[in-house]
């Protein structure tokens, strides 16, 4: 569009203004409308989230630190041990490196101990345990050591110990048996022991050069 004549500069003033009026309405509306469309998507995901939800209450932190559950006996969902008494956990997943695999099984007590090659004072519960194996084997007492490492760095270690490291030596991948037992009971350190009884029942834990003969005793005369 021309403009010519004397008002030509208020006239093409007020009609550039008019113009540039008229664009930004337009952007104002559109800026408008994409600002509405924005806020219905993101209610409508809060709303879809919110809807699958579930309040914080007892029910739902217990939930949240729930164990691990397992297969037990005939199929049933099991739950690992917290205290003593507690039946003991399965040893299912276990990697054995030494010995034979073991199972749980009622009639016969159970020293399960963790373990790792490069733990000073398990060299020390070690030599120990091969002696309580040897005491113990004619009392249907088994003793199972778990490593915390893996087979490729807790073979060659068990193999060189021959003799000295005389009893069911195994690894545990998945960390089944870790979680049922030193998880479940909040310990860290190694070595440490648990004693399962004839029932099946955790009848003690801590360190294996502690009382655990003396508590190994009480159990096999059923006290």
């Amino acid at each position: 569009m021309r403009f010519e004549g004397c008002g030509s500069g208020l006239v093409k003033f007020i009609w550039w203004n008019l113009r540039f009026y008229r664009e930004r309405d337009i952007v104002i509306k559109r800026s408008g409308i994409v600002i509405v469309m924005l806020f219905c998507v993101v209610f409508a995901g809060c709303r879809k989230k919110d809807a699958g939800a579930e309040a914080e209450g007892p029910d739902t932190a217990a939930k949240a630190i729930k164990p691990i559950a397992g297969k037990g006996g005939g199929g049933a969902v099991a739950r690992m041990p917290s205290k003593i008494g507690d039946a003991a956990w399965n040893l299912n997943g276990l990697e054995f490196i030494k010995g034979k695999a073991v199972k749980i099984e009622p009639g016969k007590v159970y020293i399960v101990e963790f373990w790792a090659t490069w733990c000073r004072p398990c060299l020390t519960s070690i030599l120990h345990l091969t002696e309580v194996a040897h005491k113990y084997k004619d009392k249907n007492v088994v003793v199972v050591g778990i490593s915390i490492e893996e087979a490729g760095v807790a073979k060659p270690f068990v193999e060189k110990q021959g003799a000295k490291m005389d009893y069911n030596v195994a690894v545990d991948p998945t960390r089944n048996v870790s979680d049922g037992y030193m998880r479940a009971f909040g310990c860290n350190g190694i070595p440490h022991a648990f004693i399962v009884d004839g029932e099946g029942k955790i009848a003690w834990q801590g360190h294996p050069m502690a009382n655990m003969e003396q508590v190994l005793d009480g159990v096999l005369a059923g006290t």
